[in-house]
């Protein structure tokens, strides 16, 4: 999972703790589209109207650090441009997944993902239809 991580690292300026961060703002905005036929494919991303902002206490509970921290790195987001303070919570734009540095980092970690499944598979796990 560590290897994982480190895939989307550099578009965060190489700081895992961003990645993280960053990572459950636009989970939380979409796990509501879970299912959701329209964003199964790798590279159907919901667009900005179906993200549902992230209030900072739900961030907290799901990403439990000091607040100091957290604050910090969110308004380092909010100056960067790559997370946008809404009403009701924080969301991340759909263009900032069409940057470089994001495709880059998410094809990387497409083909990490893969690497874990085949070897978890060779090591017998099943994960149902190939």
């Amino acid at each position: 999972m560590m290897r994982a991580a480190t895939a989307m690292a550099p578009a965060h300026g190489d700081d895992v703790i961003e990645y993280f961060i960053f990572t459950a703002i636009w989970v939380l905005n979409s796990q509501h589209l879970i299912g959701d036929e329209r964003y199964a494919p790798l590279k159907s991303i919901p667009p900005d109207a179906q993200r549902r902002p992230v209030p900072m206490d739900e961030l907290r509970r799901t990403m439990p650090m000091p607040d100091e921290i957290m604050n910090a790195y969110v308004e380092k987001m909010i100056a960067k441009g790559i997370v946008e303070r809404k009403s009701g919570g924080l969301v991340v734009p759909t263009a900032v997944f069409t940057q470089p540095g994001m495709l880059n980092g998410t094809n990387d970690l497409y083909s990490r993902m893969v690497g874990m499944v085949t070897a978890m598979r060779n090591a017998g796990f099943s994960f149902g239809d190939d």
